[in-house]
């Protein structure tokens, strides 16, 4: 008995864990699943940002408007002839944030009607859009472009005062999202978005990761926007358990890799990755069921004290009766009927009938299962209330049952088994505001011998012949015969 509880609670240790197990998965697939669409739905709003510059340039360029006034400028030329272009703060801005920008260049830019500074003058119009985001975006640490022309506009401004003039052909050009875009044909860029990082910022210390779009001025190529984000800003929305790679290539064998983040048709080498070896699963489990598994264990351990100390009797009783048992009608099923055969007493005749219900089949498709069950219950019920209490009535499967009387009177079996069959024809059955009756066809067979009832094998085989030949006659019918004769008996 102990071996057997303990067995009993190993097993159901096992299917606790193992559903853990499945339930941290689909846990751990749902956070998953939820970083990414918000690392994505991040990288949209990114995407839409630059694109939403890129676009408006390419309004204001079409619509011809004159350049900047230089009473707006303030043109600036330093010792190591760094020309600094900045715009004069007037009484038409809006917003504080509206000068917080800054163009960098050589000396050209600051020389009046130079090639260079009427570009600067030109390009400049794009810095109130740049201001306006990097005004407003929290987690925007800059916003610069570099132009063709070897200029610079960065917001905020502080960011131009690193930069030298000299410098732009050996490192502003040579910067990997600089090369990236340029390594693209032309014709190719349209607002394709270019991922760089993340890379650790000198400046800042923080990992950054840069996002660049090509911009154009009247279908020409002027430069590169390009806007800094902190890495921790970007993958603060997924959870820590995930991390995202930037390696263009699959993480290693066993992980769980997303597909590639993307926006609008625009793929990236971005990756959300979830390290999935087994002591990961391990810390899966204990994070997302932990409480779970230990409620259960006590449980467990407290269900299997109390088990222990129930009468065997009592269980092995409910066994007993459930194993001989139909669930559906409550009748004795094939087993429960061989063990009641068993105990019967002596009699001058037996009669054993199996009774299966017509066109069942068509009730099922018809109606449903459902309430084809209830047809069962219902015919079942009808029966037994019309034999007595010692009389075998069982469920052999399906739609098909046996019953067996024992009586001393001769033939005393046609009139009970006609009564059954008429009764089953008559009683109505529903289907929401349907009514519809199921008929019954019967074989049955009638000995007076003990001995051939209790091989009942013989007698079922019989009365099944006598049974498929009230199908073929046209159902709703009992056929009756003799097991000594095997001549049916004459109604």
């Amino acid at each position: 008995m102990k071996a057997r509880i303990a067995i009993y609670l190993v097993i159901i240790i096992g299917i606790i864990i193992t559903y853990q197990v499945n339930r941290s998965e689909v846990k751990q697939l749902d956070k998953f699943q939820h970083s990414f669409q918000a690392v994505e739905g991040r990288l949209g709003e990114l995407f839409y940002q630059l694109q939403a510059i890129q676009y408006g340039m390419s309004q204001l360029s079409s619509l011809n408007t004159a350049l900047v006034d230089d009473k707006k400028l303030s043109f600036t030329l330093n010792d190591d002839d760094t020309c600094l272009v900045s715009k004069l703060p007037t009484s038409e801005h809006m917003y504080e944030f509206e000068t917080n920008f800054l163009v960098a260049s050589d000396k050209a830019g600051c020389e009046d009607n130079t090639v260079l500074q009427n570009k600067i003058k030109e390009t400049i119009k794009i810095a109130p859009m740049m201001t306006f985001l990097a005004g407003r975006a929290e987690d925007v640490i800059s916003l610069y472009f570099i132009s063709l022309d070897k200029f610079v506009i960065t917001s905020p401004k502080y960011n131009a005062l690193v930069l030298k003039p000299n410098e732009f052909e050996t490192k502003l050009f040579t910067r990997p999202y600089m090369q990236k875009t340029l390594s693209v044909d032309v014709e190719d860029l349209g607002n394709q978005i270019f991922i760089t990082g993340p890379y650790a910022d000198l400046s800042l210390n923080k990992d950054v990761i840069t996002f660049s779009i090509a911009i154009f001025m009247d279908k020409t190529f002027y430069g590169v926007l390009n806007m800094d984000i902190l890495w921790s800003d970007l993958v603060s929305d997924i959870d820590s358990d995930f991390y995202i790679s930037n390696t263009g290539v699959l993480p290693p064998l066993g992980n769980l890799s997303s597909e590639t983040l993307s926006f609008d048709g625009q793929t990236t080498d971005l990756r959300l990755v979830m390290p999935n070896a087994m002591a990961d699963k391990l810390k899966y489990l204990i994070k997302n069921s932990f409480v779970d598994i230990t409620f259960y264990f006590v449980a467990i351990v407290l269900a299997g004290w109390v088990l222990y100390t129930l009468k065997l009797r009592l269980v092995s009783q409910t066994l007993a009766k459930e194993s001989h048992h139909d669930p559906l009608t409550g009748l004795l099923n094939r087993r429960g009927f061989m063990a009641e055969l068993e105990g019967i007493g002596r009699h001058q005749f037996y009669s054993f009938m199996i009774i299966d219900l017509d066109n069942f089949k068509h009730v099922n498709d018809t109606y449903g299962h459902p309430v084809g069950d209830e047809v069962l219950i219902r015919v079942t019920t009808a029966i037994r209330h019309m034999v007595r209490e010692k009389d075998m009535f069982f469920r052999l499967g399906g739609e098909e049952f046996g019953l067996l009387i024992a009586y001393n009177k001769g033939n005393k079996q046609i009139d009970i088994f006609e009564r059954i069959c008429e009764t089953v024809a008559n009683l109505p059955h529903y289907s929401g505001d349907i009514a519809f009756h199921v008929t019954m066809s019967g074989g049955a067979i009638t000995t007076s011998s003990i001995d051939q009832i209790k091989l009942i094998k013989s007698i079922i085989k019989q009365a099944d012949e006598l049974l498929y030949t009230a199908k073929v006659a046209g159902k709703n019918r009992v056929l009756y015969g003799d097991f000594n004769s095997r001549n049916p008996i004459e109604r």
